[in-house]
């Protein structure tokens, strides 16, 4: 890596100044280092900041008595301003914010812990790693970022920690399950069981805890890294490049970010690329569910580009975002800013994004399902495309609807019964996308549509793949089953056939028309979808545990049209007669919902 990056810097005749360094001189060097408007949010999750901490607790030395620090390296730094040197001037931190952010998380709790035990010198100590003061005495928070303000500063950079409130964005929610995880695992107990486990009980009972305390606190201090300094922001971001070459250290997003605050750089009157990223990640954490933002832009991207997998996204983008200037970039933005607002439709859409008219609740259903019942992201690719063709009048309500229905059929015995795997409909979906969002033509939007109908029409699931998976679907009401979801939805659509409803609303129960209880065989046939029923819940209460011969006195008093077939056509019911129903069910499913065909082989088997 040094070879290559030399090479560049010969060639651009670049000043930079890579040094060895440790994080106790990084931090007391007086500086406060600020993370630029471009770089990503904190974003480290469990699996990253454990990592991070169970290095430094396995770099510790326990031997006659004493527990010391060892050595460890941190990796790169990338900084533009020089950190060690010359005026102690704010410097800006291109790469490494990540694991000065999780430092100053774990000095804090470090801090809480001897605050705890009573050990107020060494808790205010510690603090001058987080704060440092200025030429006129003022204090000065030395890690500095508008994206987590004033949260970081009030939750890990306050001492006291009074001004302390919920998070608000995913990112002070990260910072507030780092901080938590951090300090539950700095306990006496969670450390003594850490180091117990390599150094045995003995040599970690004569330790005192104040002294594993400081020997975390000084392995942290004494990690060195190598840190890299240049006085140029263009020679930043290039270095940045090359030290994240092939997405390797951050995702393709993130290097597409700073890309794109590089180039619209304009922060007056306002800062445009800051204010547009904001807004696209407000309206994405606008509603109750967890949005990610790299499966967002990659949706985005191969629903209007090209298709693209997770490390190739930053070559395509500088591939194919011409021409690379302020003007072109700002219309980039805006095009992710208009997607997202339709993303969100298709993650948790709700009726009142329709103005709560009543033909759009179908609509809302059917892409509420998708998500939610059958965990479906590649659809999104699909319905970004169709819910913009309606919004630019290229395809009406009624043309949306039929196709956003037949894709929840599709998807429902595709996955939902038959778990195949959804790989193959990423680049259908990307194609179809690209070419309706590029359209401008009713006709020709209509003939896209009729592709992928015929695509998916294609790769259909026969009707026996279908049945010999139907059959076996089971709801219980005595535990999870993983099933319970699925066949609930089943039923639902079922009774809501029968009534002639685009919809079903979730007013009525499931029924066991053999009561569950009584499963005598112990085989759960009692609990397949061949003996279960859609009723309302006072009747189905009231039914219980009833012999099917006194069932049929309440089944009468139901308004359901389901329910009457049933009882008409059924004056007994038994145990043998569950497997029968349910492949009925199975095919009238397949016939009448779904709307496809059985070849008669199938029927003769």
């Amino acid at each position: 890596m040094i070879d290559r990056l030399s090479k560049k810097v010969v060639k651009r005749e670049m000043n930079i100044k890579p040094q060895d360094k440790t994080i106790k001189e990084l931090l007391l060097s007086g500086r406060q280092f600020i993370i630029p408007r471009f770089q990503r949010e904190y974003s480290w999750d469990k699996k990253n900041y454990k990592e991070f901490l169970d290095d430094m607790l396995n770099c510790l030395i326990v031997s006659d008595g004493k527990v010391i620090y060892d050595q460890y390296f941190l990796g790169t730094m990338l900084f533009v301003g020089d950190c060690f040197e010359g005026d102690k001037s704010e410097i800006d931190v291109v790469d490494g914010q990540q694991r000065l952010t999780t430092i100053t998380i774990l000095f804090s709790a470090l801090s809480d812990r001897f605050l705890q035990i009573n050990q107020d010198t060494l808790s205010k100590q510690i603090f001058k790693y987080i704060m440092t003061k200025n030429d006129d005495g003022e204090d000065v928070r030395i890690i500095k970022s508008k994206t987590h303000y004033p949260f970081f500063a009030f939750y890990i950079q306050e001492r006291e920690k009074t001004n302390t409130k919920k998070p608000s964005t995913e990112e002070e929610q990260c910072i507030k399950e780092t901080y938590e995880y951090l300090y539950n695992n700095l306990s006496e107990e969670k450390l003594r069981a850490f180091l117990k486990k390599k150094y045995g009980d003995d040599n970690i009972d004569e330790l005192n805890y104040v002294d594993i305390l400081k020997a975390v606190r000084d392995q942290v201090l004494n990690t060195t890294f190598v840190s890299i300094s240049t006085k140029e922001r263009k020679q930043a971001n290039m270095i940045f490049e090359i030290l994240n070459a092939k997405g390797k250290n951050l995702s393709g997003v993130d290097l597409i970010k700073n890309k794109i605050f590089e180039i619209v750089n304009d922060t007056e009157p306002a800062d445009y690329a800051e204010e547009k990223w904001k807004s696209i990640k407000n309206i994405l954490n606008a509603r109750n569910v967890d949005v990610g933002f790299v499966q967002f832009y990659r949706y985005f991207w191969i629903s209007k580009y090209k298709k693209s997998n997770l490390n190739k996204l930053y070559d395509h983008f500088k591939s194919t975002i011409k021409p690379t200037n302020k003007d072109r970039y700002k219309k980039f933005l805006t095009e992710i800013e208009d997607t997202a607002r339709i993303y969100v439709l298709t993650v948790s859409p709700e009726r009142n994004d329709f103005q709560n008219k009543k033909e759009y609740f179908g609509l809302v259903q059917s892409i509420k399902v998708m998500s939610d019942y059958f965990n479906i992201t590649q659809v999104r690719i699909a319905l970004i495309a169709l819910i913009e063709a309606k919004e630019k009048g290229i395809i009406t309500l009624t043309q949306l609807k039929s196709m956003v229905y037949e894709l929840e059929n599709f998807h429902f015995s595709y996955n939902a019964i038959c778990s195949k795997p959804t790989n193959k409909l990423e680049i259908i979906y990307s194609d179809f996308s690209i070419s309706l969002r590029n359209c401008n033509d009713k006709i020709e939007a209509r003939n896209i549509i009729k592709k992928l109908t015929n695509q998916l029409n294609e790769i259909y699931v026969s009707y026996q793949e279908f049945e010999s998976e139907f059959i076996n679907l089971t709801y219980t009401k005595k535990s999870n089953n993983p099933d319970n979801v699925i066949t609930k939805y089943v039923v639902n659509k079922i009774a809501s056939y029968y009534e002639g409803k685009d919809i079903f609303e979730d007013d009525g129960s499931i029924e066991h028309i053999l009561p569950e209880s009584n499963d005598i065989n112990n085989n759960n046939n009692n609990n397949n979808i061949g003996n279960l029923i859609l009723l309302e819940q006072v009747l189905n209460g009231e039914a219980d545990c009833l012999e099917y011969i006194d069932k049929i006195t309440v089944y009468k008093k139901s308004s359901y049209k389901w329910i009457k077939e049933f009882v008409s056509s059924n004056t007994e019911w038994s145990d043998d007669k569950i497997q029968e129903r349910s492949k009925k069910l199975s095919e009238f499913y397949y016939t009448k919902i779904l709307a496809k065909e059985i070849s008669l082989n199938a029927l003769k088997r």
